[in-house]
């Protein structure tokens, strides 16, 4: 049987698909061979019996090499070029032709970290989600403090670079499978740290939410497909009620005290006409320049500039500005173009039976579906003003950077699709090597 697997494997280009492939048909011949011994017939037999009726084994491996073999998604990297594209080419009325250079070498760098993800086996997550965890803080905490300068008393690249935290969970995630109510109190102790340090690295509150509301919804589904044990809907009322207490908790405290500043902007957003000369002075404004844009073209950056939108403001209204200065029309399309990407991403996400890629898959999605929602929102006034980093449309390296894991990742749990199809069902601490001792009668 051992020549038999060698030849058939030999067949498969993917290495990693060799040895599940190679499980899963071992187990099968021994299971015919099994059914033969009980019909009388000896161990040996028996074996060379059930092996002789798989067929030939290089026949075999060639079908089992179109079958698992890695897979790439064209259409989702044609959507992300065509998006990087049309991001630059909306930039420029707003920043000028001095912009174009500078973001196409971005774009080219960050197309080079979503080749690199890309091919780099995202299971690495799965093996060293902690390490991990202790590299990107360490990461974080040094390009916060030596490499990035302050504005207005913080980072703004680190509202978005907070964001890895997230893949980096989902591999955390996988490690605690199978540990029960453990597990829970565990991702929940993880997330409680996280937003520690995500804290203490940006005080963008817009950005810390998200990542809370992100990871808390991963450890719900975990919970809910059964990752952490048998109890799923146990666990599940657990993480909710942990992911609630603090949202409730924040509630309170806000409506406790109603003349403070984040109070009085939410005052602001529910009734604008009537703080329109304080907090919702900005609403007014978006009002105002909505009921002057047109379905195609006709607005003008001179006409944004007597409001207080600038080029640092307009990098975070960039969907209010696109659609003035193009139309609605435009707009419209590009949201179309976004939510092609989105629904791409989520048909992957949902066709994963790996238990760490559809973890990983869907922190990426979540996060990417999370700003793209937030920042059309906030930039149209349907909802509180914060802190916005949309793909493809925020100018700066760090959002195109992290954007660029994001997609990677995705492409990269995509392309190993059908490949990583068989997950161990073994405990994690299982180990790596068996001495099997068989004792034979002669």
């Amino acid at each position: 049987m051992e020549e038999f697997m060698k030849t058939l494997t030999e067949q498969m280009r993917c290495v990693k698909a060799r040895n599940g492939v190679a499980r899963e048909l071992t187990d099968h011949i021994a299971d015919q061979a099994e059914a033969y011994e009980h019909a009388g017939m000896k161990h040996e037999e028996a074996v060379e019996k059930a092996v002789h009726e798989m067929g030939d084994p290089v026949e075999i491996g060639v079908s089992m090499d179109r079958i698992h073999r890695p897979q790439a998604d064209w259409k989702m990297m044609l959507l992300t070029f065509v998006l990087s594209i049309a991001g630059i080419f909306c930039m420029v009325p707003v920043y000028g032709l001095e912009i174009v250079p500078k973001q196409l070498l971005i774009m080219l760098a960050a197309f080079a970290v979503i080749l690199a993800v890309y091919f780099i086996d995202y299971s690495i997550l799965g093996r060293m989600g902690v390490t991990a965890y202790f590299v990107l803080t360490v990461f974080l905490w040094l390009t916060k403090n030596f490499y990035f300068q302050m504005v207005n008393g913080r980072v703004p690249a680190m509202a978005v670079l907070v964001y890895l935290y997230v893949p980096v969970f989902a591999g955390i995630l996988y490690q605690l499978r199978r540990r029960g109510y453990r597990a829970v109190l565990a991702a929940v102790a993880v997330i409680g740290i996280t937003m520690f340090f995500a804290l203490s690295f940006s005080s963008v509150l817009g950005s810390i939410f998200n990542l809370y509301v992100v990871m808390i919804t991963m450890t719900g589904a975990a919970a809910a497909k059964g990752m952490f044990g048998r109890q799923k809907k146990g666990m599940t009322v657990l993480t909710a009620a942990a992911g609630l207490l603090p949202l409730v908790y924040v509630l309170i405290a806000a409506c406790s005290n109603k003349n403070s500043f984040r109070m009085r902007r939410i005052m602001a957003f529910l009734n604008w006409s009537q703080y329109q000369n304080e907090e919702g002075y900005f609403y007014k404004v978006i009002h105002d320049i909505l009921n002057h844009t047109k379905l195609v073209g006709g607005g003008t950056m001179e006409f944004l500039e007597q409001y207080p939108i600038d080029s640092a403001m307009a990098s975070e209204m960039m969907p209010l500005v696109i659609v003035y200065l193009y139309g609605f029309i435009v707009g419209i399309l590009l949201i179309g173009l976004l939510a092609l990407l989105l629904v791409r991403a989520f048909l992957i996400m949902c066709a994963q039976k790996n238990q760490l890629g559809f973890l990983v898959s869907m922190s990426c999605f979540l996060v990417i579906f999370l700003n793209c929602v937030e920042g059309f929102l906030v930039s149209f006034a349907m909802l509180p003003l914060t802190t916005t980093t949309l793909p493809f449309l925020t100018r700066g390296a760090s959002t195109a950077f992290v954007y660029a894991v994001f997609i990677g990742l995705i492409l990269s749990v995509h392309r190993y699709e059908k490949v990583l199809t068989a997950e161990c069902c073994a405990s994690p601490h299982e180990p790596k090597w068996k001495l099997c001792i068989k004792v034979e009668r002669r």
